[in-house]
């Protein structure tokens, strides 16, 4: 009984997470490439995937004053492989609950994968790790409404 009731509570935290989407509405898209090989039309369609996502969750894009959910892609290449870090963030000015409850910029949402891919394949599993990221995103997203 006692292990059941551990592998429940260790189930609800890991589902739970440390970051929280509630009551998130609208948010500016930025991508940021240091993926020198990629080109210009696959950061376009990297772009496209999170508006359509946040579209799909009802999050509102380019709206003036929103926090800002940010893709950046870095990468350590050698002559075969390259090694990319990609990273979901949301960004946001928050207010503190110190006393004085001063304005803060604060990440609220983070998420990350790192890839190890060939040349002929970069584009296409950058995507596929955008599609992982942005997954990830919009079920703590429908988590957090619920």
């Amino acid at each position: 009984m006692k292990f059941l009731l551990s592998l429940l509570l260790a189930y609800s935290l890991q589902a739970a997470g440390f970051w929280t989407l509630t009551g998130l509405e609208k948010a500016n898209i930025y991508v940021a490439n240091k993926v020198d090989s990629l080109e210009k039309k696959s950061v376009t369609k990297i772009k496209q995937k999170i508006y359509s996502a946040l579209e799909e969750i009802g999050v509102k894009t380019k709206m003036q004053d929103s926090p800002t959910l940010m893709l950046s892609l870095k990468e350590i290449s050698n002559e075969s492989m390259h090694y990319v870090y990609i990273k979901l963030a949301l960004g946001e000015e928050v207010q503190t609950l110190r006393e004085e409850k001063n304005g803060a910029f604060a990440l609220t949402y983070e998420s990350s994968d790192f890839i190890a891919v060939t040349s002929q394949n970069l584009e296409k599993e950058i995507l596929k790790s955008v599609d992982f990221l942005l997954v990830e995103f919009s079920e703590h997203f429908e988590d957090d409404k619920e």
